[in-house]
This record gives C-alpha cells, structure tokens and sequence, in this order.
C-alpha cells in the first residue's frame, strides 16, 4: 500500500510540473529555446539581443507575463494555439512599443525589433 501511495504521490507530482508549464521560471517564461514552446527574440536595430524587456503574452482568456535573459529570449511554455505578445516594458534607452504582435498557431519564434530613445 505504501508503494501504491508513493507512485500515485509521484505521478500527480509529474503531472501538476506538466500542467504548469514545469521548467518556467516564476515569471512565467524560461531561457532557451524548445521545440514545445513559443520563444520571443528581442534586438535593436543592429541585431543585437536585448536584455531586459518585459512582455506580456496573452490567449483569448489568460496573459502571462516574461522578461527577455541575456540572449534576449523569453520562452513561453504553453498549449499551441493563437497568441498576441507585446513589449509591456522596454529598458531604459529604448522607445516603448505598443505593437501587438501575432504568433504562428505552432510553435515558433517571433522577432521584436526595439527602437532607441528619442
């Protein structure tokens, strides 16, 4: 009985990780690149990666929030479907952008080019 209760413990711990979008950070995104999510590119306008930018990733129904790492990534660890992101905060030196941007309905990146400060 102890080992049937330790396996069930078990596979609702994987499937509650599964659910939440288990290798996210606490901001709803995670660095790197995966075949199962949508991952945003930051850059200004020479192509270099932007870190920093926080971004609002929305469905019809729910918005998650996530900030680009280093390489000016920010990954989004959900179910394919339809959704719109946008630059919710650009970091200082750079102009805000209240473009919204579409993403394929699977997997993908999208590229956001941010403009310099006036």
């Amino acid at each position: 009985m102890k080992k049937l209760t330790a396996v069930l413990i078990a596979c609702l711990c994987v499937l509650m990780l599964a659910a939440c979008g288990g290798g996210s950070s606490s901001d709803g995104a995670s660095s790197g690149g995966k075949a199962s999510a949508y991952t945003v590119l930051t850059v200004d306008e020479s192509g270099v990666p932007v870190e920093g930018v926080s971004l609002q990733f929305c469905s019809g129904d729910m918005c998650q929030m996530g900030e680009t790492d280093m390489d000016g990534k920010a990954v989004f660890e959900v179910e394919e479907g339809r959704y719109t992101v946008h630059v919710f905060q650009a970091p200082d030196g750079y102009a805000e952008d209240s473009t919204e941007y579409e993403l394929p309905e699977s997997y993908g990146e999208v590229t956001i080019t941010l403009k310099p400060a006036e």
